[in-house]
């Protein structure tokens, strides 16, 4: 349980930073940036933030 809770958070603080970044850019780049490239960014950012954290100390 303690790992799925892991890896939703880490998927929930990726989408987070992803759409942080998102709201920074001019509106022209915002409308340009398909929202399947915006998906995949918070996909692969969320499995490498969830990889990071489950790991457990040695």
């Amino acid at each position: 349980m303690d790992r799925l809770l892991r890896v939703t958070g880490g998927f929930a603080l990726a989408f987070l930073l992803v759409l942080g970044v998102v709201a920074v850019l001019p509106r022209a780049v915002q409308d340009a940036v398909p929202h399947a490239v915006i998906g995949g960014s918070v996909l692969v950012l969320g499995a490498v933030g969830a990889q990071r954290f489950s790991r457990r100390p040695r």
